[in-house]
Order: structure tokens, then sequence, then C-alpha cells
């Protein structure tokens, strides 16, 4: 009899220690998501700062004539904010840990679509001494193809940009989040294909392209 209520009494132990363990889980995972949350928003008003920093800094050069090196490591210095800060939210998204990402998306991706104004913009102003790659994809994509020929994209421009770091200014778009500037950029590209590399608004790529392929590219639109 007594053997059987130390039985009963340590298994209540052992629940209500249990409970205890996955309510303090629970808090600690609701506090961290909650930084985390934080953290992405915070990013995302720190990225949108840099953007009216860098409109203002290339209509100072504009205004007083400075020159096309000032603008242009500006330009490629904030492509590269933008785009490390993107991948991390994408990561996160992946997890699902935050639920629906899609405004916070957008807001990256119309920060990237005025950068791919500014760098057309420069590229008429000083010369073609480096190469604009505007990958077009889907973000609300289901299809198993799509998906995976998005990702073998992501990869090869992500290996061409640590190569050429100083020549290629990487701008990812998502063509399909509703966005009425974007819809506008892809309606005067005439893109129907995704996903889709546009260099310097001349060449269009659909197919599957391998590193060496892009990197003729490099050369070909070269001065």
């Amino acid at each position: 009899m007594v053997d059987g209520m130390n039985s009963k009494h340590a298994f209540w132990k052992s629940f209500v220690f249990t409970i205890v363990i996955f309510g303090l889980g629970l808090i600690l995972g609701f506090f961290l998501e909650s930084a985390q949350s934080d953290n992405i928003y915070s990013r995302l008003i720190t990225s949108e700062l840099n953007l009216l920093d860098d409109q203002l800094t290339q209509g100072i050069i504009n205004d007083y004539n400075v020159s096309c090196v000032k603008s242009r490591e500006s330009l490629f210095a904030f492509a590269d904010r933008i785009y490390s800060e993107a991948v991390e939210i994408e990561e996160i998204d992946s997890t699902g840990r935050l639920g629906d990402l899609t405004v916070l998306h957008k807001r990256y991706d119309l920060l990237r679509t005025l950068l791919l104004k500014e760098a057309k913009n420069l590229k008429i102003r000083c010369g073609d001494d480096f190469h604009i790659f505007n990958y077009l994809y889907l973000y609300n994509s289901e299809d198993i193809d799509v998906k995976s020929k998005q990702n073998y994209f992501s990869r090869v421009l992500f290996d061409l940009k640590e190569i050429h770091r100083d020549t290629v200014l990487l701008i990812p778009i998502a063509a399909d989040t509703g966005l009425i500037s974007v819809d506008a950029l892809v309606s005067a590209l005439d893109i129907h294909t995704y996903p889709t590399i546009v260099i310097d608004n001349l060449v269009v790529i659909t197919d599957i392209p391998t590193l060496s392929e892009l990197e003729e590219y490099l050369v070909y639109l070269s001065p």
C-alpha cells in the first residue's frame, strides 16, 4: 500500500515538473520570438533610413557634381546591406516561427525596386563599369519545379556576386507580392516566365545558366 502511494506521489511530482518545464519553455519561446520579431522590424526601419540616406547622397552628388566613385560605393554598400538582411528574413520565414512575413518581404522588394531605379540612373550618369543583375522570382509559388529552379538561380547568382563583388550589383525582387511598382517593372520588361534574370536591362535569361555562362555576359556587356 505504501509502495503504491509512493508511486502515485512520484508520478504526480514528475507530472507537475513536466508541466512546469513545458510552461517555462513556452514562455521562453514566446519571449525569444518576440525579441526576434522586434529585431526584424528594427532592421527594416534601419533599411528604410539607409535608403533615404542613399537617395539624399545621390541627390547631393548630382547637385554638386561629385565624382561617381562615391555614388557607386554608396549604392553597392546599400545593396549589400538590404540583400543580407533580406536573406535573414527568408531564413526565418522558412521556419514559419513568426507566421506570415509577406508584408516584410513586400517592403524589402519595394526597397530593392527603388535601388534598381537608382542603379540604372547611376549607369547612365557614370558609365558601364558595373553590371546590374535583376533577379525576378515568385515568392508565393508552391510549384516544386519552380521552387527548385529558383533555389538554383539563387545559389548561382550568390556565387557570381561573391566572385565579382565590385562589379556585380545583385537585386532580387519577388514579382508576385502585389506591389504596383513591381508590376509596372515586370510589364515594362515584358516578363512572363519565372525565375528570370535581367542583366543591365539588355539580356533576359530564363533557361538555367551556369556560373561560367553568367561570367561570359560580364565580358560581353563590358565596354
